[in-house]
């Protein structure tokens, strides 16, 4: 693969170690021991089990919550069934479920249906809290339609459909969405809905919030008329996916069981009235949630009752809850708020004008936020893919990944201007400003449920509100949809331990700590150890795969060379197996490379976990014991060793730990060992040696520092430049410059990992103190050394010829030769006629942020006598400005400059208003023609250029230079005017 890291020696060491040592143990390379507190324990779990205790809900409630998604939510006595709805939620956003008002279901349909074989609905202890159970459920098909590969597996006939999507689905669950949904139309075609329902309950076990299946899977019910069974899906899928077209689907199937047209008591519109303020408390913020608000308006306006009638409480309160909905519409972002806005304008209009417009100016400013801010979300969140299956991230340098992270840059747009305050609600109703963020990262959530980073972004802004209960289930579920991820992992088992500190510290106490805190960890370590087989196994796969590709073109083409061997040459014969040898190593090379290298990075992780585990142990337990109920660090490091798959870094943080903590002498047998198992490891090297500088253990430092470059000198730079660093600060100069001298042979381009020149480096970093180098040093030994930098003068202009004062020109052609000078600034106010409006500011370019006033539009033509002696006015106009013209020599008629001479304008620049005439100023001439100046850039360059003489290349012709220089346009530099 063109992309693939090379594997170094030490690494590829590494791997021919580790499959050595897959033995019973699974250690990497010998059994031997580093000493007595290194003993490995006899048990296959190196700690107790104890019973669970009270209080320690928190582990129990993980193992519950991988279960099945599907919940029963209860039946009720007799003839009815549960239904869904509650209030919105609380302060910390958990939606609550305490009040559910019943469906009515005739009895024909109230009998408990036939359950599927694969589940098993237990009666839940409390409402919205149910009790779930499912049985393990396999799948397979007769081995008649399947035959044993080489690997073992088998291989499906072409006519077993359902056997090849299962083969599909067993091999990449997570990734593979088109087998599962393959499988469900194949069984609904065959009209399997038993076996139909199976593999819905295992996708939405893989995929628990993909709201379209969802849906499909309560609308195969629904067209099957299993009331019962649907229920059952409502109650499992609500409260955990917020999607506006799942909940729209419930208030149909509400509105469905719940017949208005025969309602003579009204129960069934208030189950609707709830049903829709359940859903409206839930996702009534949504963006997409515009329809379901103007249902429930025209919902409201179906009641019984006259709104604006003469008297009757009916009315009145159709009238009160009709206001109630619109005013709580209206202030959300969602789309059609400025429809429901109008709605809203004329309902209040229609009942009382004096009455209207104090309701719509209270709600005025909130609507106005809402639809500016419903606009600003539109755009900011343009091309984003609200999906509700989410698909894996791709890895990195593959297809779909720009695409992929252009979705996770908009979802933390989306999220951080909920989290902004753009509504301004944080102050006012803090509980729903809380509900609306957390509502958007359940959104992101449905579409990025592979992406560890928005789970934990979503527990810690829950952490930061005081809503712990919420953080500890999105880390929970978070871990559920990512057991490989670290991220979550060590977030959660955080928590833990920060959350088990205090109270009883008596052994028991301790020990029961440690195996609460341990519990993520071991499970992250399983997923990533059952992760690094998997890789091994696709190894093997490929390999095989590709010796039967291999195999099956050698076939073919021997049969080629048989029917061409007449026109063959002698020399492509004896060319041909050595091509077909090597074109097959080389392709095995790419397939073993490529999972070395994702072996190597899941080793490292795995190795990054039980550092991290036997820090944690050791903040809990401490030293520890092998073997011992407290068995603290020295036990995890125990565990590790025996599963194997490690790297030295897990011994470097071992030594390290039995060092700084515990001045322990076990340190450095550690460091022995693992030089023993790791001897070409540079890291591990440069760790040890340093370990032993810091002991002063000098001579075993210089004999480690001897006996690794020469084994392995193309890898020693870095041991190189620290050993350099020491011996130049504590060594003699004898030994500084052997030293110096063996890094120039081995390194000539650059003696040390960060130099680029090799040219003084190695003395000028052998002199440097801390961060200051003498050598860079310039002394100041005269005053001319601080003179400061003169700026250039530039050149003034050459005097121009200046338009008439108040003549604007027009705009300028690019081949024009004429050149303006801007008016001058209009009189100030004291110059103007008075006027009955008030005056004009005194400064014209006042660009405050005031609003200003909005220009008039013309006066209308007047008649009568105010008619007559506005034309008069005109007319004298007229023959002032002919008259004007005539004395200044210009023959500028109507339009010249600007000026409308068929209108009279005032001195300041304005139109006639109300009837009254104004002085008029003298028209200005025309401007006369010249030709055009250099620009000032272009003359203060001349102005700079040495004499004439000094010059002696290439001649040009000035005047084409010059002609050249007046047709650039080149902009006038700030620094040489205007």
């Amino acid at each position: 693969m063109s992309d693939e890291i090379p594997l170094s020696d030490a690494e590829k060491a590494f791997f021919d170690a580790m499959n050595e040592g897959d033995n019973e143990h699974g250690e990497i390379g010998s059994k031997e021991q580093a000493g007595e507190e290194f003993q490995e324990p006899n048990s296959s779990d190196g700690q107790s089990e104890g019973e669970p205790e009270e209080g320690e809900e928190v582990m129990e409630n993980m193992e519950k919550t991988a279960s099945s998604p599907v919940r029963s939510a209860g039946e009720q006595d007799g003839s009815s069934a549960a239904v869904l709805t509650a209030d919105a939620g609380d302060a910390t956003g958990a939606p609550n479920v305490s009040s559910i008002p019943p469906i009515q279901v005739p009895a024909s349909v109230s009998g408990e249906p036939t359950q599927p074989s694969t589940l098993v609905i237990a009666q839940p202890s409390k409402p919205g809290s149910p009790a779930i159970k499912q049985e393990a459920t396999t799948f397979s098909t007769s081995d008649s339609n399947a035959t044993k590969t080489a690997s073992g597996k088998r291989k499906r006939l072409p006519q077993d459909v359902v056997g090849q999507f299962e083969d599909r689905i067993a091999e990449d669950p997570k990734g593979d969405i088109d087998a599962w949904l393959g499988l469900i139309e194949e069984y609904k075609r065959k009209g399997k809905f038993d076996d139909a329902r199976s593999v819905y309950e295992r996708f939405l076990a893989v995929f628990p919030t993909a709201a379209h299946q969802w849906i499909a899977y309560i609308q195969m019910e629904l067209d099957n008329n299993e009331l019962m069974r649907v229920e059952r899906i409502f109650s499992s899928c609500l409260l955990s996916v917020f999607n506006v077209e799942l909940w729209s689907l419930y208030l149909d199937y509400i509105r469905r069981r719940n017949n208005l047209t025969n309602d003579p008591t009204g129960k069934a519109r208030g189950i609707i009235s709830q049903a829709y303020d359940f859903v409206l408390n839930n996702v009534g913020h949504d963006r997409e949630s515009g329809r379901i608000w103007q249902d429930y308006i025209a919902f409201i306006k179906s009641a019984p009752g006259t709104i604006g009638g003469a008297g009757g409480w009916e009315g009145q309160q159709k009238m009160d809850s009709l206001r109630k909905a619109y005013q709580r519409a209206i202030t959300l972002p969602v789309e059609g708020v400025e429809r429901m806005w109008k709605e809203y304008d004329s309902f209040e209009q229609g009942l009382n004008k004096m009455t209207a417009r104090k309701f719509l100016q209270e709600r005025s400013a909130a609507f106005m936020t809402a639809r500016s801010s419903s606009i600003e979300l539109g755009n900011l969140i343009r091309g984003l893919r609200r999906e509700t299956i989410p698909r894996l991230p791709p890895a990195h340098g593959c297809d779909g990944e720009n695409d992929f992270n252009f979705q996770v840059q908009l979802w933390k747009k989306w999220i951080k201007w909920e989290r902004d305050d753009p509504l301004v609600i944080s102050q006012e109703d803090p509980p729903q400003f809380r509900n609306r963020v957390l509502y958007v990262y359940r959104q992101a959530l449905m579409a990025m449920r592979f992406y560890p980073e928005f789970w934990y972004d979503a527990a810690e802004y829950c952490f930061e509100n005081g809503m712990d209960d919420q953080g500890i289930n999105f880390l929970r579920d978070g871990i559920i949809a990512n057991p490989e991820s670290p991220l979550l992992t060590f977030k959660y088992a955080e928590r833990l331990e920060a959350s088990s500190v205090g109270g009883d510290e008596g052994d028991n106490a301790v020990i029961r700590r440690g195996q609460i805190v341990r519990k993520p960890y071991d499970d992250l370590l399983n997923a990533l150890y059952s992760l690094y087989s998997r890789y091994q196994a696709r190894e093997k796969e490929d390999l095989e795969k590709m010796d039967e590709e291999l195999a099956d073109s050698k076939g073919s083409g021997s049969q080629d060379e048989d029917d061409d061997s007449d026109s063959s040459d002698d020399e492509d014969d004896s060319d041909a197996p050595t091509k077909k040898i090597s074109e097959k190593e080389r392709r095995l090379n790419e397939v073993k490379n490529h999972a070395r290298t994702e072996l190597l990075k899941l080793s490292k992780i795995i190795s990054a976990v039980w550092i991290n585990l036997m820090r944690a142990m050791r903040r809990i337990q401490g030293h520890g014991k092998v073997n011992d109920a407290l068995g603290g660090s020295r036990q995890i490091f125990a565990d590790a060793r025996k599963r194997g798959k490690i790297t030295a870094d897990v011994y470097i943080a071992s030594a390290l730990i039995e060092y700084h903590c515990y001045r322990d002498p076990a340190a450095l047998r550690i460091f022995e060992r693992g030089m023993k198992l790791f001897p070409d490891d540079e890291d591990f090297a440069l760790e040890y040696l340093k370990h032993l500088v810091n002991i002063n253990d000098i001579t075993n430092a210089r004999a480690l520092f001897s006996t690794f470059v020469n084994r392995v000198p193309e890898k020693s730079q870095r041991i190189y430049a620290y050993f350099h660093a020491y011996e130049s600060q504590y060594g003699d100069l004898l030994q500084i410059q052997k030293l110096e001298t063996k890094m120039k042979e081995l390194y000539p381009s650059s003696p040390l990992p960060s130099a680029s020149s090799p040219s003084y480096v190695l003395f000028a970093t052998r002199h440097t103190v801390s961060s200051t180098d003498p050598f860079s040093y310039l002394p100041i030994l005269s005053r001319n050394q601080l003179r400061p930098k003169e700026a250039p003068k530039p050149v003034a202009p050459p005097p121009e010829q200046s338009a008439p004062r108040g003549y604007s020109p027009p705009p300028m052609q690019p081949t024009t030769t004429i050149r303006y000078v801007s008016p001058p600034p209009p009189p100030s106010v004291s110059s103007r006629i008075a006027s009955p409006k008030r005056p004009a500011p005194d400064h014209e370019d006042d660009r405050s942020e005031r609003a200003h006033k909005i220009q008039r539009s013309d006066s209308p033509i007047l008649k009568g006598a105010a008619g007559r002696r506005l034309n008069q006015l005109k007319q004298k106009a007229k023959l002032a400005a002919a008259a004007a013209a005539a004395a200044g020599g210009g023959s500028g008629g109507p339009g010249v400059g600007g000026f409308d001479r068929d209108r009279p304008v005032s001195s300041s620049g304005g139109r006639e208003r109300d009837g009254e005439m104004h002085s008029l100023p003298p028209a200005p001439p025309l401007p006369v023609q010249r030709q055009q100046p250099l620009p000032d850039a272009i003359m203060y360059l001349l102005s700079i250029l040495p004499p004439a003489e000094s010059y002696q290349a290439v001649k040009f012709k000035p005047e084409a230079m010059v002609g050249l220089l007046q047709g650039l346009n080149v902009p006038n530099h700030p620094q040489y005017g205007a």
